[in-house]
């Protein structure tokens, strides 16, 4: 009998390992549970109180060893996964964290919508020729047009 327990013990330790995930409270929460958390920190995000937004998203993200934000969707139904990307996206946006926030929309963003956030990025870096180009190959001729004309404005109010 010791022996086995030994063994299984062994095991998970060798199972377990050690890695960067979030705390193991997470992991004792429903599905529904932490959807609601997710919910809750978007929220926190669109009334500004960011600082109670990371601490609600705290759990599910952590940083690799090459010092880049990951996001982890402990068991997480489609969904639920997407409005975290959503509200961590967002909040890096709100609290102007582009570098970090290129990096993980590169990552967990696709198509389109990893085109806007790149593209609202370089605008507001006010790199207007990379944005005039990254709207007009994204088909926003409007919004592409409306960048050179906030960057003729620019020229003129620093002039």
């Amino acid at each position: 009998m010791i022996a086995r327990c030994s063994i299984l013990l062994l095991a998970a330790l060798i199972g377990s390992g050690c890695t960067t995930s979030p705390p193991s409270y997470a992991l004792q929460q429903s599905r529904v549970e932490r959807t609601d958390q997710i919910h809750a920190a978007a929220h926190a995000v669109r009334l500004g109180d960011y600082e109670t937004a990371e601490s609600l998203l705290s759990p599910y993200l952590y940083r690799d060893n090459s010092g880049e934000l990951r996001f982890h969707p402990i068991g997480f139904a489609a969904d639920g996964r997407k409005a975290g990307i959503d509200t961590v996206t967002q909040l890096l946006w709100e609290t102007g964290r582009d570098s970090t926030l290129e990096l993980f929309i590169d990552r967990y963003l696709g198509g389109y919508e990893r085109g806007v956030m790149r593209c609202r990025i370089r605008e507001r870096g006010a790199l207007y020729e990379e944005a005039y180009h990254c709207w007009n190959e994204l088909g926003d001729r409007d919004r592409a047009e409306r960048v050179m004309r906030t960057e003729a404005a620019s020229r003129l109010l620093l002039n």
